[in-house]
């Protein structure tokens, strides 16, 4: 390689920031302790090689096989290295590819964890953590999805011998989606509707044996399987199965009953709080904006480092120029730069208000925090996948024709956000649901003005007196946006009662995203990028500003699309460089050859090309074999005429 130092290094040398100061607020002492650990002896391992060629060329049958290798190599390296239960977890959300593991224990291990009785989690959580039990949980079905009120896998309880029957009624009520059950899951957390002797009461958790622990074929009733590739090639290490029961039996033990109960003759005890099973459900969906955001700061840092080195076209007979510096490049990754950063930020606030709200619903059935936390989650999962996923294309598009490359490995990141649209509940579905409990609380303010309200919901007040309630002008811009479209809701619903929440769901999105935006940006901690993100959400809101009497004349939105302008041009580029490196991403978590640390693009380009090379592998005389064949057909077809 040259000895010469690469335009990125150049830039990185020319500015001042700081980016120690940046990463302790992206990242608490304890996970930068655990990665500054972890990341060398992952990294190091030829396993997990980010240019290994089983990621890009290999079949499904055979990505499931790598999966399950990286899964039993962090088993090993857990017990070689003597990780703590906090790094072996560490290690495990490190990987760049979703493997089976993140399911076992994000959506398995802390449902049993929030939802089992004490007896429960001191049987089944060390089996969970030693891996003797793998689970899933099986929610969605063929033909019920979000909605789970309608879910039709059955849990009958039979009082004569203390079992629940479980079965899937019809072939729609099979079990699909499910992340782990595929191939790797022995035991699913199965959501079904209890039917006890006094009728049905709604879906409860149950804990299923699905496959022999000697054998790991499925157990009698039980016919269970992987369904296959998914769109763009994304989660292509994660086993998402299929779930079809037959009177298959467990013991009473077996549903999960912390805040609901089944007594051995079949009486049935409800849960304290109709809401304080679903704290739990929520926990995936709470972890899904900084997810985005994190995925989105991988993406924008191999787009800005890899445009940053690559050069076209010369002017007035310079120097060719770095893409970074084209308008069209800088108005693109640095507002995406800024997005990244937002959503970890807010993210970190919504899981930490969340761990605040489990705690008080396990240990003293407060359900108080719970409905601010669902409208929260969901909101927040609804904007971050809107914003977060289009912005990972943008960057890959910022790159030119070389960013379609998979050594780019900004496709690979798209392809992992993509699902987060759909996953944890349908955008347009629960947006439903965000509408209605704000709709519900400024009806309630218009009735009772002092009425108590959530403090992510406290600027609706807007709607009633018109105080102003923000920090900033900015923010206020944000509160009377989404006040705007709250009140037009609002109004429609009270017109019409008879109309389905379903008729609501266009506007439903935009309130979500409204709302979703208000707690971001009042969120945001002070960062050089601070200032562009309000600015870039404003500019994007620029026609509901605009029907909500915010932005009054052209020349004020002119004024925030100047102002979004004169904060990009206010960032240097060695500044920006130092803002990704804040993120701290080691090569290896970022996919693809272009977004190394040192700038170093085109001669890792080269030697991975020929390294993947399938006319210089295996394959290579066959393909050269079949090539001659073409360019000889016209011999070959008049020999055969002679």
């Amino acid at each position: 390689m040259s000895s010469a130092p690469s335009d990125l290094q150049l830039a990185r040398s020319a500015s001042t920031l700081d980016p120690e100061v940046l990463s302790r607020l992206l990242r608490t002492p304890r996970e930068r302790a655990a990665r500054a650990k972890l990341l060398p002896i992952i990294s190091a391992d030829p396993l997990f090689a980010v240019t290994s060629r089983s990621r890009p060329f290999n079949n499904h049958a055979q990505n499931l096989l790598h999966a399950l290798a990286l899964c039993k190599r962090l088993l090993t390296l857990r017990d070689t290295h003597n990780w703590t239960r906090e790094e072996f977890l560490e290690a495990v959300y490190l990987q760049n590819d979703m493997i089976p593991f993140q399911l076992h224990e994000g959506a398995f291990t802390v449902v049993i964890e929030a939802q089992g009785t004490d007896a429960q989690r001191d049987y089944w959580i060390p089996k969970c953590h030693s891996y003797e039990v793998v689970g899933c949980y099986a929610q969605t079905e063929l033909a019920h999805g979000s909605n789970v009120q309608g879910l039709e896998t059955v849990a009958r309880y039979d009082p004569t011998t203390k079992e629940f029957e479980i079965y899937s009624p019809r072939n729609e009520s099979t079990k699909w989606w499910v992340g782990g059950m595929g191939i790797c899951a022995n035991h699913a957390l199965v959501q079904a509707i209890l039917e006890v002797p006094s009728g049905r009461k709604g879906p409860h958790l149950f804990m299923v044996p699905l496959r022999s622990p000697t054998t790991h074929l499925p157990l009698p009733g039980v016919k269970v399987g992987d369904i296959g590739p998914k769109a763009y090639g994304g989660f292509c290490f994660v086993d998402n199965g299929y779930l079809h029961l037959s009177s298959v039996r467990i013991p009473l033990e077996n549903m999960l009953q912390r805040h609901a109960q089944v007594t051995p003759d079949g009486t049935y005890i409800p849960a304290k709080h109709d809401k304080l099973s679903y704290g739990s459900m929520v926990y995936l969906r709470a972890g899904i904006p900084s997810s985005m955001g994190w995925c989105l700061a991988r993406a924008v840092t191999i787009a800005i480092r890899y445009c940053t080195n690559r050069r076209q076209f010369a002017h007035q007979g310079q120097e060719e120029q770095q893409v970074i510096n084209y308008a069209s490049t800088k108005m693109r990754l640095y507002p995406l730069l800024a997005r990244a950063y937002a959503y970890i930020f807010a993210g970190r606030e919504l899981r930490n208000i969340y761990y605040r709200m489990l705690d008080a619903l396990t240990n003293r059935d407060d359900v108080t925090l719970l409905p601010e936390v669902h409208v929260l989650s969901s909101a927040l999962k609804v904007k971050s996948s809107w914003d977060c996923t289009p912005g990972s294309e943008e960057a890959r598009k910022s790159m030119g024709g070389h960013g379609y490359s998979h050594l780019a490995g900004v496709g690979t990141i798209f392809a992992a956000q993509a699902p987060a649209q759909t996953y944890e509940g349908d955008n347009y579905v629960i947006s439903q649901q965000v509408a209605r409990a704000l709709v519900k609380s400024v009806l309630l303010l218009k009735q009772r003005p002092d009425a108590k309200l959530p403090e992510s919901f406290s600027y609706i007040r807007l709607a009633v007196d018109g105080k102003r309630i923000a920090r900033d002008d900015h923010l206020h811009f944000l509160h009377a946006r989404a006040v705007s479209i709250l009140i037009t809701l609002a109004e429609a619903v009270v017109a019409n009662p008879q109309m389905s929440w379903t008729d609501h769901s266009w506007a439903s999105a935009r309130l979500a995203a409204a709302h979703a935006d208000v707690f971001v940006v009042s969120k945001l901690p002070e960062t050089p990028l601070s200032s562009l993100h309000t600015l870039s959400t404003l500019v994007a809101a620029l026609p509901e500003l605009l029907e909500a009497g915010v932005v009054t004349t052209p020349q004020a939105a002119k004024a925030l699309r100047k102002a979004q302008e004169v904060a990009v041009d206010a960032l240097s580029l060695g500044d920006v460089i130092r803002l990704t490196d804040a993120f701290e991403f080691h090569d290896w978590e970022l996919p693809g050859v272009m977004g190394a640390s040192d700038g170093r693009v085109y001669e890792r380009m080269l030697e991975t090309a020929v390294e993947w090379d399938v006319s210089l592998g295996e394959h290579g005389e066959e393909l050269r074999r079949r090539a001659l064949e073409i360019s000889n057909h016209s011999k070959q077809g008049k020999s055969a005429k002679l």
